[in-house]
């Protein structure tokens, strides 16, 4: 399977979710898979430096 940002970004973005507004679903075997997707978002440099022109986002 290739690499998504998408991919990566939505399933940290819904473990953040589920963490902090949805706490008790956390405990459910699916709640406890959302979480294990999330992987940081460190692999993501477009959260940590994010494009200033729009030629960026091909980079």
């Amino acid at each position: 399977m290739a690499y998504s940002k998408r991919k990566h970004l939505a399933d940290n973005i819904a473990a953040l979710e589920q963490l902090f507004m949805r706490p008790d679903a956390c405990t459910t075997e699916e709640g406890r898979n959302v979480l294990k997707a999330y992987s940081g978002f460190g692999g993501l440099k477009c959260i940590l430096n994010p494009a200033e022109k729009d030629k960026d986002i091909e980079k």
